[in-house]
């Protein structure tokens, strides 16, 4: 026989005592699902249902010890989602993205106030961002699997073909991760903005897979086809327009700035 403890567990309390419910939103992928392994519960998922933001959310970005670790936001995309067996850090950064700016307007509404200076006249410009009006980019290319997170490129100047992915969480993690390692030798004197990006994306040159070789053709591959593939992959990644255009308030030039999604996007500052 139930007790009177487990009668209040097991009741729906916030809908029966208070009349409210969590709303329950839908929100598409840019990739479409068709790039994950079809063996996971992502393939060919064109949209993902999250929890709107609660208090309990506001606790997790408050947290210090998270925030330290890195990993405040994975266990805010973790809390909000409501699929069974999906890791946000399997997911590729666009379709992140497109999460993270859904479960932002959930909490606070689409007005995202930044303080950012005129590239012209340095002016400081108070810019409303609308976060509602942000423009989803389908994935544009076809992987060359369907399935497989795996896309070809033909470098221009080499004319060797590059077999690439677009990169998750996880790649970012352990970049991360690398990249604190080298900074306590001589090579992480010199940045690696780059040819790390290349690492993490090129997962095959003319066939060549180890991943020794194509580090060695990434340092020396031509510049030009250094940036023509970062430009292609840039160009047909899916996600998020994490752009905003304003006008400057004191000389009229106008701007373009980059929207960045961190702790902070999640406090409002008005």
């Amino acid at each position: 026989m139930a007790n009177a403890k487990d009668y209040v567990e097991n009741r729906d309390i916030l809908k029966e005592d208070f009349g409210w419910e969590v709303p329950i939103e839908l929100v598409p992928l840019p990739s479409r699902g068709v790039l994950y392994d079809p063996e996971t519960k992502l393939y060919k998922k064109e949209a993902l249902k999250i929890r709107a933001m609660t208090a309990r959310e506001e606790d997790i970005l408050a947290s210090t010890a998270l925030i330290k670790e890195g990993t405040v936001l994975d266990h805010l995309i973790t809390a909000c989602l409501k699929e069974q067996g999906v890791n946000s850090t399997d997911l590729v950064i666009g379709d992140r993205n497109a999460l993270m700016i859904a479960i932002r307007i959930t909490g606070y509404g689409t007005d995202y106030p930044v303080k950012v200076n005129c590239s012209s006249c340095s002016n400081s410009n108070n810019v409303d961002i609308n976060l509602g009006d942000l423009e989803i980019r389908r994935l544009g290319i076809e992987p060359v699997e369907e399935g497989k997170n795996l896309f070809e490129y033909t470098l221009p100047v080499t004319k060797k073909k590059v077999v690439f992915r677009f990169i998750t969480m996880n790649d970012e993690r352990e970049n991360t991760l690398r990249t604190k390692a080298l900074k306590t030798s001589i090579s992480g004197l010199i940045g690696t903005t780059v040819t790390d990006s290349l690492e993490m994306a090129i997962c095959s040159v003319s066939g060549v897979a180890d991943k020794n070789k194509i580090k060695h053709f990434i340092l020396n591959m031509p510049a030009y086809d250094s940036r023509s593939l970062r430009k292609f992959i840039k160009d047909n990644e899916p996600g998020m327009n994490m752009t905003w255009d304003y006008s400057c308030s004191n000389c009229s030039s106008e701007n373009n700035i980059g929207i960045p999604i961190t702790s902070e996007f999640f406090w409002p500052s008005t």
